[in-house]
Order: structure tokens, then sequence, then C-alpha cells
């Protein structure tokens, strides 16, 4: 098992680099977004990463993010793109795009199950199954008279085993290992990422969000699915028609009408 190297990551990719210029590799801490925010209020560069081989208090959407020391990758990256609050999910929807297109650099794949999650699907018979390979977690961090910048939290399964994986989540867990059969190096994947990152962060940056929107649809296991959500205490059946920039899941109900569901009020049920 690898450790993540410093040497390996920052600084070496295309000239000039925002994400992965700059950066730390930890062996533990509670948590990769609260050593990047401390870092982002103390004048971390824009693009700074900090990465863990462990992390035990480390948190998802909704709730404890688990992975073995040494088996998946946990990051977090200073984001200081200036966006209106409203477009605060561009910065999930781009992180999920890199995650995804990373993954599949090494034959994995790859897919995004809205509003933040990385994962592999299949058809199941007449239903849809997912396994969930990684996930986004984004955070708006206040700067005083600066503009609010962003922490981007990823995490993604690389060379967990089955057991390794928790066995009561939410939604079937999986990793990169037991997809492809094979153990992968996690600077190798890690190096992808970023650049991966990188690339989309720029499209972002030079006010290119159609194209990052574009990537997900076109990665989306859910576009033109017929799926269930429950929306408070009502159950809606629909098709799934596409996703806005400021991140509401656009369905079409079995009477025709189009809603627009917040992630904060729904919940899909697979």
């Amino acid at each position: 098992m690898k450790a993540l190297a410093a040497d390996k990551l920052f600084g070496t990719g295309p000239d000039p680099t925002v994400v992965g210029a700059e950066g730390e590799v930890l062996q533990s801490v509670s948590s990769t977004m609260d050593v990047a925010r401390e870092a982002l209020l103390a004048g971390a560069p824009d693009g700074y990463v900090v990465l863990a081989d462990h992390q035990p208090a480390g948190r998802g959407r909704d709730g404890r993010w688990v992975c073995p020391p040494g088996t998946g990758l946990l990051m977090s990256v200073v984001l200081t793109v200036g966006l209106r609050a409203t477009e605060q999910k561009l910065i999930v929807i781009l992180g999920a795009v890199a995650a995804v297109e990373a993954a599949r650099r090494f034959g994995v794949p790859a897919g995004i199950k809205w509003p933040n999650d990385v994962v592999v699907a299949c058809t199941d018979g007449d239903s849809l199954r997912v396994r969930k390979l990684g996930g986004m977690l984004v955070e708006r961090v206040g700067r005083g008279d600066a503009a609010p910048a962003y922490v981007l939290g990823i995490g993604l399964n690389v060379n967990q085993s089955r057991d390794e994986l928790p066995p009561d989540a939410a939604l079937e867990p999986t990793s990169m290992r037991i997809e492809r059969g094979q153990e992968f190096d996690r600077n190798a994947v890690c190096k992808a990422l970023l650049e991966e990152l990188d690339s989309w962060y720029r499209r972002l940056v030079m006010g290119q969000s159609e194209r990052i929107l574009a990537r997900w649809r076109l990665r989306s296991c859910l576009l033109g699915e017929t799926i269930r959500v429950r929306v408070g205490d009502q159950v809606l059946l629909g098709k799934v028609l596409g996703v806005r920039r400021t991140g509401e899941l656009i369905i079409e109900d079995t009477a025709g009408q189009q809603l627009l569901l917040t992630d904060e009020r729904t919940q899909l049920l697979l």
C-alpha cells in the first residue's frame, strides 16, 4: 500500500496549474474540510489541496464518510471563484464531473447520481441499480470584506475490499478495486483527479458553466430514467430531464408537468 506523496502530486500539472499547484498531505486528521477552511482563512491560494490518508471524523452529505486508512482518496480543495449564492451547487457539479472523469481514465464506468454521488450504475430488470463510489461536499466560507470562497470535499473509494466498506450504508458502496478486480496506485488516481479538477475549474472561472453542465448530463445515470422521489410527505413518479446551474433536478411527472426538486427537500427512492 503506497502512501500519498506530495512531491508526486503538487506542482506537477500543466503550467500554469490552479488546482494542485500547492497542497499538503496529512497522515491523519479529523477532517480535511476543517484543515482546508483554516488554510483558506489564513490566506491559502486558489486551488490549494488538503489530502489525508485517514480522517476519523470525515463528513459526508448524509453523515460520516467512512474510509479505512490508506485505501481511498480524502481530499478538500480551496476554491475562490466568485459565484452568486444561488450558483454554489456548480462547485458540487464540477467536482462530480471531475471525479467521474478521473475514475473513467482507469476503466471504471463511473457516473453521477444527483445531487452529489459518484456511482457505478446498471439496469437490473426494470429498475436502476447504483453502487456508490464517492461523494462531494461543499462549504461556503465567509472572508470578512472579501468575497466568500468555497471548500470542496471529495471522497473516492479506490482500494477498499468488500469487507472494508460499511454494510449498513444507505446506498450500496463499491470501490475502483471491486469494479475492476485490481488494486490501483492511489498517487496515479489522485493525480488524475487533480488534473480533472483543474481542467473543469478553469472552465467555471472562464464562465463556461454550460460545458460543465453538458458533461454532467452526459455522465448522469438518471437522465431519461423514470424515478420515484419523496418530496416532504409525497412520493412522486417522474422522468429526469436534467439539472439546472443552481442545482435543482428537473423532472416531468406523470401529468406532463415539469418540477424542480431541491436536494434539501428531496429523497431519491432507487
